[in-house]
């Protein structure tokens, strides 16, 4: 399909959509080429730097009933809240956002923030003097995601979802669908991983192509944002939306086997390693790493994310910093990945 209802809003989007992340390297005749290729859904946000002025000069002239436009805010109050949403309108030059989403809802005190501060509530005026059609959550956290979408508070979930990481698909996916969310499916290249230059220096081998046909192929999946700042990456967006079959079990299990760090000392989270003799955490550990090898260099955000949550998960105590390299671990594992040195390695997530 190329394009596809968005949960229970009563909008329907483009099955691909157009993620404004990369446009202050964007120029308005990719997002006019978008347009015209038949992407009718645009997603930007107040912190991506130039992203709105340059969406909302590109828009100018065009028929603004037949797109469907999100922004996204980090402010945690409602007072900057609705501060940074009329920057965003002004910016724009809309009168109205089909979405609007409270941005990185990714760890336990900013959902507290969101959900006690007012900003709920203030959304629902937005709403209610019709300045925005739908309320949005995006979180990039399995737990915290959880517990936004069984507030009921959202009508519509961004989520990230890829072949490199794909779990989500067994759990709020399936929950966001069956509540009747709306699922934006972000980062479907992995924050440019699941690209043939970047995946090859990973140590696997992946097109962006294959990475959109996997994420479309999810029918929990409304629309996926890839980040378009090439006229190549436009051209692989719209040659998905209007060539899109559905990837066969046995072409998602030999992509899924492809796209892995396992080359790389990828660890399985078996926990044959565990118990450390110093107490140090391996297991939590590398469960971050792994993200951060697929991650590093590759999306600033996903490793503000992983450092955030290595710092809250990972105390000093339990931390690589008292690994004595006694080797221990590396007797025990089974995949005899050099635990000693991944935990040297992984002191850069501090």
């Amino acid at each position: 399909m190329k394009y596809r209802p968005l949960g229970n809003t009563g909008l329907t989007v483009s099955a691909v959509g157009y993620g404004a992340l990369g446009s202050p390297t964007s120029t308005p005749e990719l997002i006019q080429l978008a347009v015209e290729g038949g992407i009718t859904y645009f997603d930007t946000a107040r912190k991506y730097k130039g992203s709105e002025m340059k969406i909302g000069m590109a828009l100018k002239g065009l028929d603004r009933g037949k797109l469907i436009l999100s922004s996204k805010s980090q402010a945690r109050a409602p007072a900057p809240f609705l501060d940074e949403f009329s920057e965003s309108m002004k910016l724009l030059g809309t009168e109205y956002l089909d979405i609007l989403f409270t941005h990185d809802v990714s760890t336990p005190e900013n959902w507290k923030q969101i959900r006690d501060s007012g900003v709920i509530d203030a959304m629902r005026q937005l709403k209610l003097q019709g300045r925005i059609r739908h309320l949005g959550c995006s979180t990039h956290d399995s737990a915290v995601g959880r517990e936004i979408i069984e507030s009921g508070s959202f009508e519509v979930v961004m989520l990230a979802y890829n072949a490199a990481n794909p779990e989500l698909e067994d759990t709020l996916i399936p929950l966001a669908k069956d509540r009747g969310l709306g699922v934006i499916g972000m980062k479907p290249l992995g924050g440019g991983v699941l690209t043939d230059q970047r995946s090859r220096e990973l140590g696997f081998e992946v097109s962006a192509a294959e990475a959109l046909r996997f994420a479309l192929s999810n029918p929990g999946i409304d629309s996926v944002i890839p980040g378009l700042d090439t006229a190549e990456y436009v051209q692989t967006a719209l040659n998905a939306l209007h060539g899109h079959t559905p990837i066969t079990p046995e072409e998602r299990r030999e992509l899924l086997g492809r796209v892995t760090i396992r080359g790389r000392n990828y660890c399985r989270g078996c926990g044959y390693c565990q118990p450390c003799p110093e107490g140090v955490a391996i297991v939590e550990i590398l469960k971050l790493y792994n993200r951060w090898e697929i991650y590093n260099r590759a999306d600033w955000a996903q490793m503000h994310l992983i450092r955030t949550e290595f710092a809250r998960t990972v105390p000093m105590a339990n931390g690589p910093e008292v690994c004595i390299k006694c080797n221990a671990c590396t007797v025990k594992c089974p995949y005899n990945l050099p635990i000693p040195e991944l935990m040297e390695a992984s002191k850069e997530m501090r």
